[in-house]
């Protein structure tokens, strides 16, 4: 197995000379590929190296990546017997850079083809018994196996659609099948990403001709829909998960939303929760919805954007309308709402005062002690994670109950200016200290010990493990206050009330105090999660020293840890390191078929330089674009510059205070991004495709936070 630690931090294919930077990427992981140059400055010395026969290949810019294939479009020949045809050969793939249909493709996928220059690889070339293809999943069912396409002799027809691939009891095909899987995974393993692998098989010995990633995965229809819609917003699905990770909050998830759906009515038949796909968390998209249909009010579109989840349909998409037949059919899910809402707010509010403290005290010492680290789990954990849940349930129902009833007002604006929240201590301590000019962080390391870069990576270290990350933090806070929300949000309320009738104002101000009530709790009870996880994670790391586990611990599942049991750590590891770098559909089903190319999105006006978002933060911005794909690169965001990423989460939340507005890719309404920005009165753009690729670092952004617009200047 090729080392993973020195693997490549990408797919080497992105940029200049894609297949000559792919097959020497391959080479240097220890893969059996055929021997060759890559554009050769004397074609006679380069035959004289090779030998006969040859093959010439093209090696252009952006050919071969994760985002552009280029498949077919340029000229490649095999069989080459002389200098003469060698030659040739290598001026037809170089002129073949300006075809039309270069062009064209070019035009389709927003790339300048003068940006493109060709490399041209002259290669041994392989005279197979057998050769094909392999992908690492399914590309038609979205399946994680091995597929295997194959054929006797070279490969070009099979490729080229002309010849239909050998049955796989087929005895070549069976001979070496089980071969070619092992290499296909050690391969995505080393590149981690999903791979299309072209080999040959000569004279016995397997050998590999290109990989790519796989641009394309559809999905079967008996899949379901699936979504890691607020689990990727800094959550367990942000990236690739560990199984300590993803078991602790599958123990959670899946009996907190099944207990959840049931308390409220709604539940109809058992379902799975979640589930592991390409690495990740995902969620029941389809169960939910199901349920949640039978909510008067329910519209599909709004669900849907106010978490991100892509819309694949047409107008509102499924909804059920507010009539006397539905309200009455749902009586009894309304009754129990009304008494779950009344109950989790009194458990929350004793629980964020003194039923967390009690119930962690006796934890605080660190213990390598398996029995208290179950106890722990099952205790502490368990109440305190199931009621955040339940709280972030509680939530989104408040506010299905307030669009629906007042679908025009000013959601943004109205759920603002909440009460002080935990998330905002840190970055208030650290102007406070700005201010005085301190630069000790022992007091931060302290107070604020539970936070992390990535606090739902129970993998990543603590602050009080992290000091020089929170020394950089505090280098560059700034001194002033945030503007203040509370002003807009009870502007807001005063203009709302007077546009309503009398008789339903008060339905109003009690629906509006519930929902902020909901979403001011989700936050605060999110930060006695992170207090959880921190303690968690410390007790995890004793055992793991006791017993020499080293970061073999993060791929046990805690039921591994309690039990002993490290039978299952090369499997997880494997798993986890073959999808480290893919960026995986936010979405799974039929009718969400995946394809990593960006696409062009245009908006009515057909401009590609204005993008569309869900606005969450009202105001309008000008400024420079800081594009970031990790909080590490944000941290050197400038005061006034234009925050660019893929998601946020409390880890960021003091990089939030320098930037004069923020966009996204994922997110939605009631996302933790959504939230803080309302709060610190920043103009946010959220749920933007592609956002980190289609705005280029320093370039001049307006941002609309009112209308959810991003005009790139």
């Amino acid at each position: 197995m090729p080392n993973a630690v020195s693997s490549p931090a990408a797919h080497p294919t992105e940029g200049f000379g894609g297949k000559a930077r792919m097959l020497t990427e391959l080479q240097r992981g220890g893969f059996p590929v055929p021997e060759f140059l890559c554009s050769p400055t004397n074609i006679k010395e380069a035959v004289e190296r090779l030998g006969f026969p040859l093959v010439v290949r093209s090696s252009a810019t952006a050919e071969d990546g994760s985002n552009s294939s280029f498949a077919g479009q340029f000229e490649s020949s095999l069989d080459l017997w002389t200098i003469d045809e060698v030659e040739r050969a290598v001026e037809r793939c170089r002129r073949s850079l300006s075809t039309p249909g270069v062009v064209d493709y070019c035009r389709r996928q927003g790339i300048d083809p003068s940006s493109l220059d060709m490399h041209v690889i002259v290669q041994r070339m392989i005279r197979p018994e057998l050769a094909g293809v392999a992908f690492t999943v399914n590309p038609v069912t979205g399946a994680e196996e091995v597929v295997i396409e194959a054929c006797e002799g070279l490969a070009a027809d099979l490729l080229a659609g002309r010849t239909t691939p050998l049955p796989r009891h087929h005895p070549r095909v069976a001979e070496h099948a089980s071969d070619v899987e092992r290499l296909a995974r050690r391969i995505q393993r080393y590149f981690g990403a999903p791979q299309d692998i072209e080999f040959a098989i000569e004279a016995g010995s397997l050998y590999v001709l290109q990989s790519r990633p796989i641009t394309r995965i559809g999905f079967s229809v008996d899949v379901g829909e699936w979504t890691n819609a607020d689990f990727r917003d800094g959550g367990v699905s942000s990236g690739a998960c560990t199984p300590l990770m993803w078991s602790l909050y599958d123990f959670i998830w899946e009996r907190t939303l099944k207990g959840f759906l049931t308390d409220i009515k709604l539940l109809g038949s058992d379902f799975r929760a979640g589930q592991m796909f390409f690495g990740r968390p995902y969620w029941n998209l389809g169960a939910v919805k199901q349920c949640l249909m039978k909510l008067p009010g329910f519209v599909e579109r709004e669900f849907d954007e106010d978490l991100s989840v892509a819309v694949t349909y047409s107008g509102d998409g499924r909804r059920t309308p507010v009539t006397l037949r539905t309200v009455i059919k749902a009586l009894p899910t309304l009754l129990a709402i009304d008494s779950i809402w009344k109950k989790q707010e009194r458990f929350d509010r004793s629980f964020l005062a003194v039923g967390f403290d009690a119930l962690i005290r006796s934890f605080e010492t660190e213990s390598d002690d398996e029995t208290v680290l179950g106890r722990l789990i099952h205790e502490t954990y368990l109440t305190t994670e199931s009621n955040y849940f339940r709280t972030i349930y509680c939530a989104s129902l408040a506010k299905l109950d307030f669009k629906s009833s007042y679908p025009d007002a000013d959601y943004a604006a109205l759920v603002g200016g909440l009460p002080p929240l935990r998330h905002l201590e840190p970055a208030r301590a650290m102007r406070a200290m700005s201010a005085r000019h301190e630069t000790d962080v022992a007091p931060l390391l302290e107070r604020f010990r539970h936070h992390s870069r990535r606090e739902l990576d129970i993998r990543a270290p603590r602050w009080d493990e992290d000091r020089e990350w929170v020394e950089r933090l505090l280098s560059q806070a700034p001194s002033h206050e945030p503007a203040d929300a509370v002003d807009t949000y009870a502007r807001a309320r005063a203009g709302a009330l007077s546009r309503l009738p009398r008789r339903k104002r008060r339905g109003f101000e009690r629906k509006l105090d519930r929902l902020r009530t909901f979403v001011w709790l989700r936050e605060e009870m999110r930060d006695l999660s992170s207090r959880a996880y921190y303690t968690i994670r410390r007790h995890v790391l004793a055992i793991a020293r006791r017993r020499g586990l080293g970061d073999d611990v993060f791929f046990m599942t805690f039921r591994d840890i309690l039990d002993g049991d490290r039978s299952n750590v090369e499997r997880n590891r494997e798993i986890y390191e073959s999808y480290r770098h893919f960026e995986a559909p936010h979405e799974i089903g039929v009718r969400f078929p995946f394809a990593t190319v960006v696409s062009s999105r245009h908006t009515n006006s057909g401009s590609t330089d204005v993008l569309s978002g869900i606005g969450v933060s009202h105001g309008m911005v000008t400024g420079v674009a800081h594009v970031a794909r990790t909080v590490e690169e944000a941290v050197n965001l400038k005061r006034g510059d234009v925050l660019v990423c893929v998601f946020t989460d409390p880890g960021w939340t003091a990089v939030l205070d320098r930037a004069a507005a923020v966009v996204t890719e994922s997110g939605g309404l009631l996302s933790h991004a959504a939230v803080i920005c309302r709060e610190y009165g920043v103009p946010a753009v959220l749920g933007v495709p592609d956002a980190t690729r289609r705005i280029e670092n320093g370039r001049t952004v307006l941002v609309d936070g009112s209308h959810g617009v991003v005009q790139l200047r």
